[in-house]
């Protein structure tokens, strides 16, 4: 299972959401697109997954945080903001489930930072 995170900065439009999603799937496939829970671009980018249709999953700080770990990358201003290094790679990881690795570290693409992950268990299914 490969899982897209995704982050952006508040200038994120919903076309960038698209071309970022494309992008990144293009590259790697996916089953599901992952961000932080109550994020404010959170609309935005659930109409992009289901343009794409792939399923989409919100995660809370906590799931987040317990993948900071094995982030690859850092955004200085996610790490104040949240506590945590990278909300794309996190949210992959998170999504992606435990032992996952990232495929795509942290990429900005225009206004949207997106990564991926793939599962450590090819049987895990998005949840």
């Amino acid at each position: 299972m490969i899982a897209i995170g995704v982050g952006a900065n508040s200038k994120a439009q919903a076309d960038d959401f698209a071309a970022a999603l494309a992008s990144v799937c293009a590259e790697t496939g996916g089953d599901v697109i992952a961000t932080l829970e109550n994020a404010p671009f959170a609309n935005l980018l659930k109409a992009a997954a289901s343009g794409q249709s792939i399923a989409y999953r919100e995660l809370s700080l906590a799931e987040l945080r317990e993948r900071n770990g094995d982030c690859l990358t850092r955004s200085e201003r996610t790490l104040d903001l949240f506590g945590v290094r990278s909300l794309a790679e996190a949210s992959a990881l998170a999504a992606a489930g435990p032992r996952s690795l990232l495929l795509v570290p942290r990429r900005i693409i225009g206004n949207i930072t997106v990564a991926a992950a793939k599962s450590a268990d090819a049987e895990e299914s998005p949840q």
